[in-house]
């Protein structure tokens, strides 16, 4: 790739900015030495595994990189015999947990599935835990290396401890004896040895070795002879203990020189995945889309911006380049943006090309190139005696000594700095080279002749910046198809320049000039004025394809809830008929039971089956059949209704004015009740749905005896009133009332009140083996 190139269109920003990303020192060397790929399948795998990263960041986060530094120095000295120090092998049990970490990370047939390429990778990776279990074993996390590394080890530090303690215990018995010779009751240590603070008066008095005085000369640090014995031992003991950590540390290394290998290849790994996901969090915080490479010189960008300008700030622009549009030429003021499109292109073809996703807000294709030549700035050198017009056709000489048919060009500001007619013919020269190459080419001018150019030719495409003639300030769109307007009289004017010279100059323009700048400024106008109807209806599509979504979603949760509504209803229907079959067969053994005594009645147990049947589903079904259709508002007087509150059909005996309440004859009880609270089952002279009366729904769960002990009267009568009616309601034919025999005013003012009860037939006390006359037992009509 052309150095010069990615030097002018600042792929080194890019790159650094990528790095900052890494997560480890790894990542940062190997991004450091990005470039171009070498072939487009390279980049597309790239591309790929990128694209994955940035789905893995977006789902789970990023990778637990915590400890995982460059250990290929420390590998590297293991493998030709050098012994590793104990910090060394800390960093080495860091990466091993790191490792695992990561490797761990892409685990489990879920996350497999949503990343192969990561899983299968990850899966080749060592997982060390042997040596991380030896290393750990005698290396602590502090650095020093533990007694349990041998037992020779072991053995050694626990002589020369034993040892130190001796002389400790020796020399606190001497500052006890001997305190009066003593500057200071401490003990000191002067180099290896321990010693006693003593005044230089008496220092005849302790026998020892004399190893240091103190600055004023009255304190004499002395080691007693009986310490500086057990002192010489435990240095003796301290060398045989330096040469057995000598000794584990370089076991422990050839341990891992044996596994170097194995760890190697996790910092390719590793170096991968920090370069990878470094990229996909680039393209996360900077918004980029993944682009399609093309091997056949098309490009296609679609709403891109330049990496380095700050997003919310940054004009976004199409541009379309192919085997029909193969040139495109860029014209239009100064300060305009047409050396940033042309550096956009470029450096969003090297990003793709090594592998990077672009700052486009829409997918876009970029085709792949052997080279990217560019010819950017003013390299004008005094040193070297070169014009900005010279400096510029080196370059370009250069480049035409290089390009092929799969190059891209960027030529900036194509034959400035010489004579105009000059200068314009070279520049036409120059592309009808390169066309004939087959190379695609973005360049930028301020030449007529070469709009002039672009219009004649069908392989190149005149474009333009956009720029605001009322406020005379750019605007930094890029319109393709039309040639733009260098607006020089414009922006003079705008700059102070008098009005008279502005108008002097304007007069001595040539007429074909004026009327070429006033056919662009129509087309201009009308290209703006397309742009505004384009963005209203891309707007109203965002708009009407949000509704529909929002629609659809509303329609899949209103099918969703309704599914689950009619699961519920069925469920608690099937309970409810379950709960009701329950209830019948237990009255319906009560009464086998009670027939069995001599107490039931043979029409009970048919009442009873005929409301098993009501109860069983469908029973709802057929009642609406046989209703014919009836609406609410069609309840007369004489209609048969079903109670919906009750389970209960009846006759409407009467009807409000408003149709809001209906009286309705149940049985022999006579209640009031909503219009809402009833349904039609039959109109005035239709056969009812259960000929000779009113149907019995499956009895409710109410028992056959009711217990009011410990009630005065009045307190009981309402309860023996609601019982009564629920089990008139449930067609039962005989209850008994426990009322208890006490003083017998509760017993003989309930059966005073049996007597008038219009749901009371007969009553009469409990039998032998009911409770006697603690009870009543009453038969309903």
């Amino acid at each position: 790739m052309d150095e010069r190139a990615l030097e002018v269109l600042e792929f080194d920003k890019i790159r650094r900015q990528i790095q900052a990303e890494a997560m480890s020192a790894l990542g940062r060397e190997r991004l450091g030495e990005m470039l171009p790929l070498t072939s487009p399948e390279q980049a597309e795998n790239e591309l790929n595994q990128v694209d994955e990263a940035v789905r893995y960041l977006y789902r789970q986060g990023s990778l637990p990189f915590g400890g995982i530094t460059d250990v290929r120095p420390l590998l590297s000295k293991a493998e030709v015999g050098g012994v590793l120090d104990p910090l060394s092998f800390n960093r080495l049990v860091n990466f091993i947990q790191g490792s695992r970490r990561v490797r761990q990370s892409f685990a489990g047939e879920e996350v497999a599935a949503a990343f192969p390429n990561f899983a299968e990778l990850s899966s080749e990776m060592v997982d060390a835990l042997r040596l991380e279990q030896e290393i750990r074993k005698a290396v602590g996390e502090d650095g020093t290396v533990l007694d349990q590394a041998s037992s020779e080890l072991r053995r050694v530090r626990g002589q020369k401890r034993t040892l130190e303690q001796r002389a400790r215990q020796q020399l606190e018995q001497m500052l006890r004896t001997q305190q009066r010779y003593l500057q200071e009751s401490i003990i000191a240590l002067r180099g290896d040895s321990l010693c006693l603070a003593v005044k230089v008066e008496f220092k005849n008095m302790v026998a020892g070795i004399v190893h240091d005085v103190s600055a004023s000369g009255a304190t004499v640090f002395i080691e007693p002879h009986s310490v500086a014995q057990l002192g010489a031992e435990v240095r003796m003991l301290a060398e045989q203990e330096n040469r057995e950590v000598e000794r584990v540390l370089r076991a422990l290394s050839g341990q891992v020189a044996a596994s170097a290998d194995g760890l190697q290849h996790n910092v390719s790994v590793l170096t991968q995945f920090d370069a990878w996901f470094a990229k996909a969090s680039y393209a996360k915080n900077n918004h980029c889309t993944q682009p399609r490479i093309t091997r056949d010189g098309t490009w296609a960008l679609h709403r891109a911006r330049h990496p380095l300008l700050d997003r919310d700030e940054a004009v976004p622009m199409d541009l379309n380049l192919g085997q029909q549009q193969q040139m495109v030429v860029i014209t239009g003021p100064n300060t305009g943006g047409k050396t940033v499109a042309l550096k956009t292109v470029g450096l969003l073809t090297l990003l793709t090309m090594a592998g990077c996703f672009v700052t486009t807000e829409e997918p876009s294709e970029v085709g792949w190139c052997d080279h990217v030549f560019a010819d950017i700035g003013d390299e004008q050198s005094i040193e070297q005696s070169l014009s900005t017009f010279s400096s510029h056709l080196r370059n370009i000489v250069d480049m035409l000594q290089h390009v092929t048919g799969q190059s891209l060009v960027l030529l900036d500001e194509l034959g400035a700095g010489t004579d105009p007619a000059e200068g314009a013919a070279l520049s036409i020269a120059i592309l009808q080279h390169l066309k004939g190459w087959g190379t695609r080419v973005v360049a930028t001018t301020h030449y007529a002749e070469l709009k002039a150019f672009a219009f004649n030719e069908s392989a190149v495409v005149n474009a333009s910046v956009e720029f605001d003639v009322e406020t005379l300030r750019p605007t930094y769109r890029m319109r393709i198809g039309v040639p733009g307007r260098s607006n020089a009289l414009a922006i003079a004017q705008r700059l102070g320049m008098p009005q008279r010279i502005v108008e002097q100059a304007r007069g001595l323009l040539q007429q074909d000039d004026v009327h070429v700048e006033r056919l662009i400024a129509d087309i201009e106008t009308a290209r703006r004025d397309a742009e505004v109807w384009r963005e209203q209806a891309r707007q109203a599509l965002a708009e009407a394809e949000q509704v529909r979504r929002e629609v659809s979603l509303q329609q899949a949760e209103f099918e969703q809830k309704n599914e689950q509504i009619q699961e519920r209803a069925i469920a608690e229907a099937r309970q409810m008929v379950e709960h009701a079959r329950e209830e019948a067969e237990r009255i319906i053994s009560e009464l086998r039971r009670r027939q069995a005594e001599g107490s039931g009645k043979d029409h009970e147990l048919v009442a009873l089956r005929k409301a098993l049947e009501q109860a069983a589903p469908g029973y709802s079904t057929q009642l609406s059949r046989c209703s014919g259709g009836i609406s609410r508002g069609e309840v007369t007087v004489g209609s048969t209704v079903q109670v919906l509150s009750l389970g209960q059909q009846g006759e409407v005996i009467e009807r409000s004015s408003s149709g809001r309440q209906l009286t309705v004859q149940l049985g022999s009880l006579r209640m009031k009740l909503s219009a809402t609270d009833v349904v039609p089952v039959s109109s005035p002279g239709l056969q009812t749905a259960t000929p000779g009366g009113t149907r019995r729904p499956l009895p409710r769960t109410l028992p056959l005896q009711l217990d009011v002990r410990g009630n005065t009267v009045d307190e009981a009568i309402p309860q023996v009133d609601r019982y009564l009616d629920q089990a008139s309601l449930n067609g039962l034919t005989r209850v008994t009332v426990i009322h208890g025999k006490g003083t017998g005013a509760l017993r003989d003012g309930l059966r005073r009140h049996f007597a008038h009860h219009p749901h009371v037939h007969t009553w009469a006390p409990g039998g032998p083996g009911d409770g006697g006359d603690g009870v009543t037992v009453v038969e309903l009509r």
